[in-house]
């Protein structure tokens, strides 16, 4: 995460200070498409810090940069027993389409809607 494409991508890191330095606890990350229309987001959140407010903490901030930087939609996928990042998605206005002959889940935010025609 040390060579980032800050004209495609942005990634924002919960770190915790520990005795033995800072930990990650929480990163979320997302990557335009080459004309900066569309990006695909991931959440990744340490297991033991799940339940906290991270992910969507993380992930709302993460759909104001890429709605201030002009991107259309947020895109993401998800497995359908990832009832966590499901809930997360609808509560932050995610579309949410179960696709279970395909074991996924797409998860689709519009940005900058009145942009569109």
């Amino acid at each position: 995460m040390t060579q980032i494409d800050y004209d495609r991508e942005m990634a924002f890191v919960a770190v915790r200070p520990t005795a033995f330095g800072d930990e990650i606890i929480d990163v979320t990350r997302a990557i335009s498409d080459p004309d900066n229309i569309a990006a695909e987001f991931a959440v990744l959140v340490r297991s033991d810090c799940k339940g906290m407010g991270l992910g969507k903490c993380l992930l709302s901030k993460l759909i104001d940069y890429t709605r201030r930087h002009g991107l259309k939609q947020l895109n993401g996928i998800t497995m359908p027993h990832n009832q966590g990042m499901v809930a997360l998605a609808k509560k932050l206005g995610f579309t949410v389409d179960v696709q279970l002959d395909e074991g996924i889940v797409t998860l689709v935010l519009p940005l900058n809607t009145q942009d569109v025609a």
